[in-house]
């Protein structure tokens, strides 16, 4: 009789927990992609809130001054590429203006590319020298984003403010509440899931570090460095680009991408040689950084194959958007942690 009321006690403990979890998800659904960039974050920037605590400073001022600074430091770089396109603006408008009622020129440069010159002169003429059939294609275009996500665009743009400025106060109460908050994390951990408790969190904190410093350090600075071949090369709007650049470069393979539309601008506008100076410099900084200093800094943090976290960062990207550049590896190192544990106590068993 005592053992069926505990069975039911039980039974129904897990499904009000169950219930009260469900219902705070719903009630905070707005808000938790946000929350997660705020322990993403907090995560990355916890060894230097560590340091500063050990050098004296306060709990709040120092979680505040984390906080200030992860703010500054996305925020200012979006401001600047805001501020910079609106200056550009003017000066593109009255480019597309032109463009439509004149036509695009074919470029000397095109023409004089062995072989392939006189038919990609050709097409370039065909599509982008003729004014109506310019008119058509951009109409074309223009209808196609404002069907699409064009109408949603203000909507998102809020939303994307919304979840910053909420991630970085997440920041500060995660940093100022760390002590309790890892100690109850641990303790929760070990109720579920036992000795097994302190890999998982080890993996997950070192997954999600590695995926910060592989993807958006080595990102940033790859941009950078393809961007000073931008000013050398005189490519145009250069400080756009390089902005650019440096976001898109956190997204595996889409660096690549970007710097190729750029080589052939820079080849359309200034010729051959400030196009091989772009193409040489990005090609230094995409390879080194992709297949030497990325691959060390994301698989050497969890000991996880670099197929494995480059295939979860994909697979991540696919399911929840930016945010699975860092859910995918952290949700596979805790996977590899709990099989790796299992075989091991399996073996240790076996030998015993």
């Amino acid at each position: 009789m005592e053992d069926n009321r505990s069975r039911t006690q039980y039974i129904g403990t897990f499904i009000f927990v169950c219930a009260v979890l469900s219902f705070s998800a719903w009630i905070e659904q707005s808000f938790l992609f946000a929350f997660v960039w705020g322990g993403i974050l907090t995560i990355t920037t916890y060894p230097l809130y560590r340091r500063l605590i050990e050098r004296g400073m306060g709990n709040g001022l120092a979680a505040g001054l984390i906080a200030g600074g992860i703010f500054a430091l996305l925020a200012v770089p979006m401001i600047a590429m805001a501020v910079r396109a609106g200056l550009e603006i003017p000066s593109l408008m009255a480019w597309g203006r032109d463009a439509l009622h004149d036509g695009i020129p074919v470029s000397p440069q095109v023409a004089e590319i062995p072989r392939f010159g006189p038919r990609l002169s050709a097409l370039w003429q065909h599509y982008l020298s003729d004014p109506d059939e310019l008119r058509h294609w951009t109409s074309v275009a223009s209808r196609m984003f404002a069907s699409g996500d064009g109408r949603q665009l203000p909507h998102r743009v809020m939303e994307m403010t919304e979840t910053f400025v909420i991630a970085t106060l997440s920041v500060y109460f995660y940093l100022a509440a760390s002590h309790t908050l890892i100690a109850d994390i641990r303790a929760v951990g070990r109720r579920f899931l036992g000795g097994r408790a302190c890999d998982v969190i080890r993996n997950t904190v070192g997954a999600v570090r590695g995926t910060v410093a592989g993807l958006v350090l080595v990102g940033l600075g790859q941009g950078v460095l393809v961007g000073i071949g931008y000013f050398i090369a005189g490519t145009p709007h250069p400080a756009l680009l390089t902005l650019l650049t440096a976001v898109v470069s956190i997204i595996p393979f889409c660096g690549p991408i970007l710097l190729c539309a750029t080589t052939l601008m820079t080849f359309a506008t200034n010729g051959v040689t400030q196009a091989i100076i772009v193409g040489v410099i990005g090609t230094i900084a995409y390879g080194a950084g992709d297949h030497f200093v990325r691959p060390k800094l994301i698989s050497g943090s969890t000991s996880i194959p670099f197929l494995a976290v480059l295939t979860a960062i994909l697979g991540g990207l696919h399911v929840f958007g930016l945010l699975g550049l860092f859910i995918g590896p952290a949700v596979i190192a805790v996977a590899l942690s709990l099989w790796r544990t299992a075989a091991a106590e399996e073996r240790a068993g076996q030998a015993g």
